[in-house]
């Protein structure tokens, strides 16, 4: 049976483990000094390594060689047995399907037992966050106090989901993105090992898609060598396989936009729709490149913000010249309020392509000033470029005092026009009753969810437009009688916004 590129090249050592490096010298540095502690928690996004580490933690600490070197040996019948999954001592429980308390409940009956081989016995519990509070509050005891003989291994990709108590029971590693250069370095190496012939563009562009996860990049490669069995792989069969569009492509399109050519703009849309490319994946890597325009325009040394080739960097460079901070920042937004709506829409290019009209016919694009490079990372989209909103009603001081729900009901369109793209035409389509709480109701439960997440940045905008002493209680329901979920009737109205025209859809 064929086995996966990821599986297959699973660390089995602490030294084949990628871009980690404070993490495995802690961990061997406790295995050779038997500094062992009794519970870890192991953090990071998808494909970092977590498990891996998890599992050649298990095999070391019952290793009798790794008292020496802070490796696992693999060679010794306990490292056989585990890395065959024959070991009873080391026991992996996927959190995401065993979550009841009764689990918890079996697995502390389970540890009071001795392993039948070698001197600890390891649980590793995978996606962590997935046990429920019952589950957490039956672990607390065990896990703050176990017997000697047992060590906790929690992995999960979202550790602000778990209780304090349990956080604070644990040595916490925090799993960093594997970076770029790092990925492509392993993956060469691999595919060198294999005999495999892939370009060097192609690993670059696998790992830039792949944000940081190791795992991801191993199944796109994995993919590219199914599909090219006896071909090298190259930049153009790799974009091809997933959608995207290349490089030149996307400077074609920024370019076009820059001069609001949108003949050529839509024309290359045209292409990349005829081609069958992912118009979605297209969005976001056009984001990605008006922020590399934007950062290149700011920066003399780029190794460490832009990591492309100086040449590619110097195109970047160049083709920001022609347009200013307040330009890019704009395209950005509102390509960050497309792949938001292309979410709920079947129709990707009538959004694209509305989007590239709406762009090409202004000549600029309003914005705040511009932020230093250095706190980009803290820009939201909503943050980028907020649009003109109508003044907060004037309320005399007595009013004031005497505000009641009935002014938010009545002035509730005008204030709808605080918020841009899909928050506001969901708001703009709400009911809203008034009483000791504020209820607002939407059309469906998938609205509801949506606009309770903006809950904080409406709660803000209230109190300041209606001029509210303190905030008030907001409640969030759906219209039960309402049954038409459709995604893309919201999407139609707010294209029809934007434009500002009547527009008859298929």
């Amino acid at each position: 049976m064929y086995t996966a590129l990821y599986r297959k090249k699973r660390p089995t050592t602490f030294s084949d483990i990628i871009g980690q490096g404070p993490i495995v010298t802690t961990l061997t540095n406790q295995l050779k000094g038997r500094h062992i502690s009794h519970a870890y928690l192991f953090c990071g996004t998808r494909g970092t390594g977590k498990t891996s580490t998890a599992k050649v933690f298990a095999r070391a600490v019952n290793c009798p060689k790794a008292v020496d070197f802070g490796e696992p040996c693999n060679d010794c019948d306990t490292c056989r047995d585990i890395l065959a999954d024959r070991n009873l001592n080391v026991i992996e429980i996927d959190a995401a399907s065993n979550n009841g308390v009764e689990n918890i409940r079996d697995l502390r009956e389970e540890v009071k037992y001795l392993p039948t081989t070698g001197t600890f016995k390891v649980y590793i519990i995978d996606e962590a966050h997935m046990l429920t509070t019952a589950a957490f509050n039956a672990l607390l005891k065990t896990l703050e106090e176990p017997p000697n003989h047992v060590i906790f291994i929690l992995a999960t990709t979202d550790p602000q989901k778990l209780p304090a108590t349990i956080l604070s029971r644990c040595q916490r590693y925090d799993f960093k993105r594997i970076t770029r250069s790092d990925m492509v370095t392993t993956l060469a190496a691999y595919m060198e090992k294999d005999n495999i012939t892939t370009d060097l563009d192609a690993l670059e562009y696998i790992a830039s898609v792949s944000d940081g996860a190791m795992r991801d990049a191993l199944s796109i490669l994995d993919q590219c060598i199914s599909l090219y069995t006896t071909e090298s792989i190259t930049l153009d069969k790799v974009q091809t396989l997933l959608g995207a569009m290349d490089q030149s492509a996307l400077f074609d399109y920024g370019g076009a936009l820059i001069k609001s050519d949108s003949a050529t703009a839509l024309a290359i849309i045209a292409k990349a729709t005829k081609e069958g490319r992912d118009l979605s994946r297209f969005t976001s890597d056009i984001i990605t490149h008006f922020r590399n325009l934007l950062v290149a325009a700011q920066i003399t040394d780029h190794t460490d913000i832009l990591d492309y080739s100086t040449e590619t960097v110097e195109r970047f460079r160049k083709q920001s010249a022609d347009a200013t901070p307040e330009t890019l920042i704009g395209f950005i937004k509102e390509f960050s309020e497309l792949q938001n709506q292309l979410r709920y829409s079947s129709q990707e290019r009538l959004g694209l392509e509305v989007c590239t009209i709406k762009l090409c016919s202004r000549n600029e694009i309003s914005a705040q000033p511009i932020a230093p490079v250095s706190d980009f990372k803290s820009i939201s989209s909503e943050q980028i470029i907020p649009e003109q909103t109508p003044p907060p009603l004037q309320i005399s001081s007595q009013e004031k005092e005497s505000n009641k729900p009935t002014d938010i009901e009545k002035n509730w369109k005008s204030f709808c026009g605080n918020f841009t793209g899909l928050l506001k035409q969901m708001l703009s389509i709400c009911k809203v009753e008034g009483g000791e709480n504020i209820t607002i109701i939407c059309r469906d439960q998938a609205s509801a969810n949506y606009v309770k997440d903006q809950k904080n940045l409406i709660l803000a905008e209230m109190v300041k437009y209606f001029n509210l002493p303190n905030e008030p209680i907001i409640v969030f329901k759906h219209d039960e009688g309402y049954n038409k979920a459709d995604g893309n009737e919201i999407f139609k109205e707010s294209i029809r916004t934007q434009i500002n025209m009547p527009v008859e859809f298929e």
